[in-house]
């Protein structure tokens, strides 16, 4: 009777036993499922980042407060990340930041904004009391890598001219394939006058200032 007692005893045990583990097993696989899924879902994540951060582009951005009529230098300008979007139009790429210097600003620049088209002017504004003088210059008559918003010192050739150096703009600024530079400046209204008569008796040389100078 004793033995009889126990039988059933052992045999909830075993089963109980038994039951428990398959219990866990169960648990386990769920766990496993869970985690591919978060593998899984870790790695679209992933490719969808990168993709984004394929789709960014570099382009150019106002660096610092630029006022409406002032010429582009290269220190208002730096480039910036932004995710690219097919419908955003006339944002200035990073490689083109440079053609912007010398440049007129069409409005106020504040930092941080992107350059857009109609934030600047190709014509360079004058000031009140300038005025616009051009002149062709032969190789050696000005330095290299003249551009256009450039400070110069315009000056005769001839060292017993009695007309003291003035200072002026670039406006704008081309050297063709003979090497001769056709440019137009901006001259304080005063001396405009003797400036042109300079150029067109070919007798005008230019020097850039420093920035030194010009501060």
């Amino acid at each position: 009777m004793g033995a009889g007692t126990r039988t059933p005893d052992r045999a909830v045990v075993v089963m109980n036993a038994a039951k428990g583990t398959r219990v866990r097993s169960k648990v386990h696989t769920q766990w496993l499922a869970l985690g591919a899924a978060l593998v899984v879902l870790s790695g679209v994540l992933v490719a969808w980042g990168l993709s984004q951060a394929a789709d960014r582009v570099q382009v150019v951005q106002v660096a610092r407060e630029v006022k409406a009529g002032h010429v582009l230098e290269a220190a208002d300008l730096t480039v910036a990340g932004v995710a690219y979007d097919g419908a955003v139009h006339g944002l200035v790429p990073a490689a083109s930041l440079q053609a912007l210097v010398g440049r007129v600003a069409a409005i106020d620049l504040t930092p941080g904004a992107l350059v857009q088209v109609g934030m600047w002017s190709n014509v360079a504004a004058l000031g009140a009391h300038e005025q616009r003088v051009g002149a062709v210059l032969a190789a050696g008559r000005y330095p290299s890598g003249l551009a256009r918003g450039d400070a110069a010192v315009a000056a005769p050739i001839d060292v017993s001219a009695t007309m003291a150096p003035v200072d002026v703009r670039v406006v704008d600024a081309e050297v063709g394939a003979d090497g001769n530079l056709s440019v137009t400046l901006a001259v304080d209204q005063a001396s405009a006058v003797a400036v042109a008569q300079l150029a067109a008796t070919d007798q005008l040389v230019l020097v850039v200032r420093s920035a030194e100078a010009g501060s």
